[in-house]
């Protein structure tokens, strides 16, 4: 009776642990500004919401509220990535 009740507890803790899964960015879609295009992905944040805070942000750098912003500049495709805690929406030069 303990034995199976051992094997029990392993089998639904080996059946929680593998449940995870990693969910990529939402495809926004392409955005122009100043004659540019843009690739918008957003995640954990809806894409109704991501491409006017991406479209601002890209038009005149006013981050949104409460928003941590980076610009990566000619570095990279990446223009720019902002976020708060586990919300993110960034843009990339097409």
């Amino acid at each position: 009776m303990v034995m199976a009740l051992v094997v029990a507890c392993v089998s639904v803790g080996a059946l929680a642990a593998s449940s995870a899964a990693i969910v990529p960015p939402a495809d926004c879609g392409t955005l122009t500004v100043k004659d540019k295009r843009y690739n918008v992905k957003a995640d954990q944040l809806r894409c109704r919401t991501a491409r006017p805070h991406a479209k601002r942000y890209l038009a005149t750098h006013v981050r949104p509220t409460g928003y941590r912003c980076r610009d990566y500049g000619a570095q990279t495709k990446l223009k720019f990535r902002c976020s708060r805690g586990v919300k993110v929406f960034f843009a990339i030069r097409r």
